[in-house]
């Protein structure tokens, strides 16, 4: 049971349009000064598909550098962390061989599609191999809510 209200960035709290509860707007990093605000908070670092060093860079220099902050000497606690790598559909379907990337159990089984495994990749030569990374389809439903799901159970 998690304890604290999730956050994923700005505004205030109460219900969103459809009833449901509404996450708070970070504009940093969040404040995990205790083991239950480290367990009950996550942080999730989006990436689309990069073609060039310099887009690489754009996107995954930040991760590395929020890593090693959470790392350091400050933080005695973290926060669960993943990368969601945003898979195009047909390159999906294309280069995994099914209509879209299944839900599959948690953990290291997640399939990776071709930009999960690149991000991987190229995490894993900066010296991020241990960050869990999970590719999810862009416009899919279901692949939206297994990410929901999966970043719960957390």
């Amino acid at each position: 049971a998690r304890s604290a209200a999730p956050s994923l960035g700005g505004g205030g709290r109460g219900r969103g349009a459809n009833g449901g509860a509404r996450f708070d707007v970070l504009r940093g990093l969040p404040k995990v000064d205790c083991e239950d605000a480290a367990r009950s908070t996550a942080v999730a670092y989006v990436v689309r598909p990069f073609g060039t060093q310099k887009d690489e860079q754009r996107q995954l220099g930040p991760i590395v550098i929020v890593e090693a902050s959470y790392t350091g000497p400050t933080h005695s606690h973290a926060p669960a962390r993943l990368v969601v790598a945003l898979e195009e559909p047909l390159a999906a379907e294309r280069d995994v061989g099914r209509p879209a990337l299944a839900p599959a159990p948690f953990g290291p089984a997640a399939p990776l599609g071709v930009c999960g495994t690149k991000v991987r990749d190229c995490l894993a030569r900066r010296g991020l191999q241990g960050i869990q990374v999970v590719s999810i389809e862009r416009r899919s439903p279901a692949s939206h809510r297994w990410l929901l799901s999966h970043i719960a159970c957390l």
